[in-house]
């Protein structure tokens, strides 16, 4: 006799269902060519189960984007864990948000597709968690005397901006060649601050 699921698991399910077929079609082929009926046909639920969840495809996206940039915090987290100095994981974790510009599905999604669709202020949010870590890292290198600058929030600004335009342009490009070299100008750039 099957399991009879919960009303919230119903609906954990479907959410669930809804942002793995997005994200695979926006990955694959863009949210301009991905309409909400190809999203839900092979899932066997309504367009109205999709705006109940999302409200429209926007919200399907941004949810999508939300996921994929909590997966390049993990990736950065666990680039960094095992190093010991700060300087060395603010270093390291610089370089590897470059090299998630680089791994197929998040590059499409995070930086050739999000700053297309959604406006700056919804990246600028979305972006929040991973920002304060790399200010608070900065901050960090600061109150140890490893990095000399006259702001330390501004400086993670700069850097930040840095970081994404220099993610973008690696995802622009197929050669493995780029992304090494926005690693080294990364750590130019911050190697020129140190203390």
């Amino acid at each position: 006799m099957p399991i009879k699921l919960t009303k919230a698991e119903q609906t954990r399910r479907t959410r669930r269902a809804i942002l793995d077929r997005a994200r695979y079609l926006f990955a694959t082929k863009g949210y301009a060519a991905t309409g909400t009926e190809e999203i839900i046909s092979e899932l066997g639920i309504t367009r109205g189960a999709l705006y109940h969840q999302f409200n429209d495809k926007l919200g399907v996206f941004k949810a999508v984007i939300v996921e994929a940039y909590g997966e390049i915090t993990d990736y950065i987290q666990a680039k960094v864990e095992p190093l010991d100095t700060n300087w060395q994981r603010l270093v390291v974790g610089c370089q590897a948000f470059l090299e998630v510009a680089h791994q197929d599905e998040l590059r499409r999604l995070v930086f050739i597709e999000a700053p297309a669709v959604l406006a700056a202020d919804d990246l600028t949010e979305i972006d929040q968690y991973g920002f304060a870590l790399l200010h608070e890292a900065i901050q960090v290198a600061v109150a140890e005397g490893d990095l000399c600058t006259i702001n330390a929030e501004g400086f993670a600004h700069l850097v930040n901006g840095s970081l994404n335009d220099l993610a973008a342009w690696v995802a622009q490009s197929n050669d493995p060649n780029q992304l090494e070299t926005a690693k080294a100008l990364v750590a130019i750039l911050l190697e020129r601050h140190r203390s």
